[in-house]
C-alpha cells in the first residue's frame, strides 16, 4: 500500500464490539429475570385466590341420652372459607355399601316405624360456616333406643364425601378421620349413597 492509497474505513473496535455483546447479554438476562418474577407472581396470586375459597368438610355427631326422647345427629360442616360442591357420597357399614339410611338401619336390626329426619347431601353446595351455623344434619334420629344403637355403631360406619372448590380442586372427607385427602377429581362410587 502506498501513501496515496485511501485508507479502508475503520471497523468496529474490538473493545466496542465486546461492550455491545455484554450490553446485549445483560439486557437479555434482565428480561429473562423479569419474566421469571412475573410468572412467580402470577402463580402466587393464583394460589392466594384458591386459598381464599378453600372449603374444608368435617363430619361429627351429637348424642343426647339425657333428654326426654334421646337423639342422635350425624353432621357435615364446611369449616373452610369457600363453598363446597358435593360430588359424591358413599356409606358403608361393616365394609358393605349402603344405598340409603333405611338400608343401613335395617342392617343394624332396626325395624318398624322410626322417627327420622334426613337431609340430602349429593349434588348440594355447602356454604362456609363463617360466623354462622351451617352444619347439615345427614340423619337425625329421635328415639332413645335407636339413638343409642347409632351412637354405639359409629365405628362400624364409613362415610366418604368427595367435594370440590369453585376452582375444581377436590378433596375426600372421611368419617372419623381428621383432615381431607386431596384428589385430582371426584369419581362416582360403585354403590352411590342416595341419602
Amino acid at each position: 500500500m502506498t501513501s496515496a492509497d485511501p485508507l479502508p474505513p475503520p471497523g468496529p473496535s474490538p473493545q466496542r464490539f465486546t461492550f455491545a455483546n455484554v450490553s446485549s447479554a445483560l439486557a437479555l438476562a434482565v428480561s429473562v429475570f423479569a419474566l421469571a418474577i412475573s410468572a412467580y407472581q402470577t402463580r402466587l396470586m393464583q394460589s392466594q385466590a384458591r386459598a381464599a375459597v378453600w372449603p374444608y368438610l368435617a363430619q361429627g355427631s351429637t348424642y343426647a341420652a339425657d333428654d326426654d326422647a334421646g337423639s342422635f345427629v350425624w353432621l357435615v360442616e364446611n369449616n373452610g372459607v369457600g363453598p363446597a360442591r358435593i360430588k359424591s357420597v358413599a356409606l358403608t357399614l361393616d365394609g358393605k355399601p349402603m344405598r340409603n339410611w333405611n338400608e343401613a338401619l335395617a342392617a343394624l336390626g332396626v325395624s318398624g316405624k322410626t322417627q327420622l329426619s334426613l337431609t340430602r347431601l349429593s349434588g348440594e353446595v355447602i356454604p362456609p360456616s363463617l360466623n354462622r351455623e351451617t352444619g347439615i344434619p345427614l340423619i337425625r334420629v329421635d328415639g332413645r333406643d335407636i339413638a343409642r344403637l347409632l351412637q354405639g355403631a359409629q365405628s362400624r360406619f364409613r362415610l366418604d364425601v368427595c367435594y370440590c372448590s369453585v376452582y375444581g380442586d377436590c378433596w375426600l372427607s372421611r368419617w372419623q378421620t381428621s383432615g381431607a385427602e386431596p384428589l385430582a377429581h371426584c369419581t362416582a362410587p360403585a354403590v352411590p349413597f342416595e341419602d
